[in-house]
């Protein structure tokens, strides 16, 4: 009977500790916010980057062209000179630093070896114990926002999309951040004009 009991007890340890693990998993995520008027049968069209010369001179933004170059692919968009394209898109990225407060629920969850860690409801099974409560701390957040502008020649230069994805990170991680966004904002391209959404996606 010993033997049994302790032997369940280390499945549930393992079982515990393995789906705190998992919890722990990160996932990035974006609010997209669309507006399009997007004409037919554009496969194949050709379109290229509007910049200024103080952009064309700034690596930083270069790099967010990049990206936006790598994800635009998917809309069957070609790149093309300036004199030979008929789509005109604009990029715009930004990532002020801002102090938030956050409010997060520290419970109830169960804490290992139960005694003072056992909180308000003292200890549990096998050794453990609850916790429970609210916590209001505040945090810097970089406020990653990623706005694109497409303008349709032949339409005399009439704005046939615009998007914006912002996401929120503790660390600045700008490279990894543009990717993303820049996925985000032709995910499902181009989408329900006015809708808002939130795009979800694991990372390692």
């Amino acid at each position: 009977m010993f033997v049994h009991r302790k032997f369940t007890r280390y499945i549930f340890l393992f079982i515990f500790f393995l789906t705190m693990l998992v919890g722990c998993a990160q996932t990035w995520s974006a609010r997209v916010t669309q507006f399009e008027e997007w004409p037919e049968k554009t496969v194949g069209a050709t379109y290229y980057v509007h910049q200024t010369d103080e952009q064309k001179n700034n690596l930083a933004y270069q790099s967010v062209v990049d990206a936006v170059r790598a994800a635009i692919g998917s809309t069957g968009l070609i790149q093309a000179p300036e004199e030979k394209a008929r789509f005109v898109v604009y990029v715009n990225f930004q990532n002020p630093l801002k102090r938030k407060w956050i409010e997060r629920y520290e419970g109830p969850y169960l804490t290992p070896f139960g005694g003072y860690w056992g909180g308000l409801y003292g200890p549990g099974p096998w050794g453990f114990g609850a916790h429970s409560g609210w916590t209001v701390f505040p945090i810097d957040v970089y406020e990653n926002t990623l706005s694109v502008r497409i303008l349709d020649r032949d339409q005399d230069g009439k704005e046939v999309y615009q998007a914006r994805a912002m996401s929120e990170t503790t660390e600045e991680d700008f490279l990894t951040q543009i990717s993303h966004l820049a996925q985000a904002v032709f995910s499902d391209f181009p989408g329900v004009s006015g809708q808002s959404r939130i795009i979800e996606k694991r990372i390692n």
